[in-house]
Order: structure tokens, then sequence, then C-alpha cells
């Protein structure tokens, strides 16, 4: 392992908190029920970012669809306006985040050991950029070395962005590891572009494509630096 690049969504923070704050302002929701509406709606956001990418969807009417349809999935209403004040929060929220605990020790450990790290973030530029400017990660990882769909026109799963760190850093595919949350996106683009992929599966999603499969598989934030170390023995 020379290098190790992260996701930023639902990996580096839980990104259920904004969600649930947002949510919560404007709609009665039982507390059951806001983990399923959240994975629910990130199923819809990556369909809802596709359409986006290829012109068919304005990015105001995405953040429409995917709360609707989540909202939808457990008989529940909400009106267009009514979606685009709760991501006005949501969005709001997003730059009030935290990062998660672990990765400040799997960072100070990636330092210490000599491994490059990067990020790939799908979304727009300046709301990603936010994003890791709240997260403080340019205090560890060169500006460089990190890839938002939106700034770049590629986005994961294609091997394209992968490619691109990949001849940023001249690193062999094999030499890279990444560390991300969805299936789809991370453990299948990790695959298109020979990256060896670390699946935080911490929401218990299930593979996407059964003819595909994670290098390895960890079902808490707590567990990278262990393996990380294993690894590198």
């Amino acid at each position: 392992m020379k290098a190790l690049i992260f996701d930023v969504d639902d990996t580096l923070y839980d990104q259920i908190q904004p969600f649930k704050r947002a949510l919560e302002n404007h709609l009665k929701v039982a507390e059951n029920l806001l983990e399923p509406i959240y994975i629910a709606s990130r199923k819809y956001s990556d369909e809802a970012f596709d359409a986006v990418l290829s012109g068919e969807m304005t990015l105001k009417a995405s953040h429409i669809y995917r709360l609707q349809r989540a909202l939808a999935d457990f008989g529940l209403e909400i009106s267009g306006d009514e979606a685009l004040i709760v991501q006005e929060d949501y969005s709001r929220y997003q730059g009030q985040l935290a990062l998660s605990s672990e990765f400040k020790e799997v960072f100070a450990y990636c330092r210490q050991a000599g491994i490059v790290m990067g990020v790939i973030t799908n979304g727009p530029h300046q709301h990603q950029l936010k994003k890791i400017n709240s997260l403080d990660l340019f205090r560890w990882i060169p500006r460089e070395n990190v890839l938002i769909s939106g700034e770049v026109g590629l986005a994961k799963p294609s091997r394209e962005i992968f490619d691109l760190l990949a001849e940023k850093l001249q690193l062999s595919s094999a030499d890279i590891y990444y560390v991300g949350d969805s299936f789809e996106n991370d453990v299948v683009g990790c695959h298109n572009a020979g990256w060896k992929s670390i699946w935080l599966n911490h929401r218990n999603h299930l593979p996407s494509q059964k003819e595909i499969h994670a290098d390895y598989t960890l079902q808490h934030r707590s567990e990278l630096l262990p393996l990380l170390k294993t690894i590198r023995q």
C-alpha cells in the first residue's frame, strides 16, 4: 500500500446526522424511520446524480426527486417547495460537519507510515468543497490530491476519475487502496480501475453486483486502522 484514498459522504463523517436535523425541522418522522428514509434517499440520490450528469435533470430537481421518492417509500409526502427548504437546511448543516474521530488516528498513522492520502468524491464542486473545508481535510491531505467530480467532469464509478488521480500520484493502480461506503460507486469503481477496495459497509447494504467483491469489508470505522496495520505488515 503506497496510497490510501477516501470517499467523503458517509465515510469520513456520519451523513445521517445533518439529514436527520434538516428533516426533523420540517416533518414529523418516527425515529425508527429516519435511517431507512436516509438510506432510500441515498439510493435515489445516486439515480438523480446520473441524470444531472447527463443533463436530463437539474440539480434542484434532483434534490426534490430524491427526498420525495424516499419519503414516498414510507407513505410520507412533501411538496417540491418543502423539499427544497429541507435541502437548504441539509446543505447548511453539512457546513457544520465533524470528522469521525477514528479518521484522525488513521490520518496520523498514514502520515507516520509515509502513505500518500487523497480524496475522490462525487458532487457539485463548491458543495463538496464546503464539506471538505468543514472537515478540515486540507490539514492532512494536499489539495492537488483531492478530486471532486463536479470540478474535473468525471465521476465514480467511471474508472477515468480513478485513473486521473493515479496519474497525478504517479502510482500503479495495484498500490492504491480506496475506502468508501458505496458499493456501486466505490467498490465497483475500484474494481474497474484495478484499485484495492475497502468497503465501509456500516449501514449493511447488499452488494449491487454479485460478480464483484470488495477486497475488504468493514462494519465500523474503528476497524479501519487495525486493517491498515495488518496490510502494512
